[in-house]
């Protein structure tokens, strides 16, 4: 849940990847660096280390790593 007094989301927000638990069914994020594959795009969840707010973005194929 978005704490709206957060200031840090556009500074320290993760790359993370989705994933269902398999003990749970819960969907979770892990904050790990990933590769993804280059033939597709994907959604990726974005999360601040401050707050926990998430903000889901494509990587489309044709997006070039800065």
């Amino acid at each position: 849940m978005k704490n709206n007094n957060c200031s840090d989301c556009d500074e320290k927000s993760v790359e993370g990847r989705a994933f269902v638990d398999p003990n749970t069914g819960y969907l979770c994020v892990d904050l790990t660096k990933q590769d993804y594959p280059t033939d597709k795009d994907i959604l990726v969840p974005y999360v601040c280390t401050t707050c926990g707010e998430t903000t889901w973005k494509t990587k489309s194929k044709t997006e070039k790593d800065n």
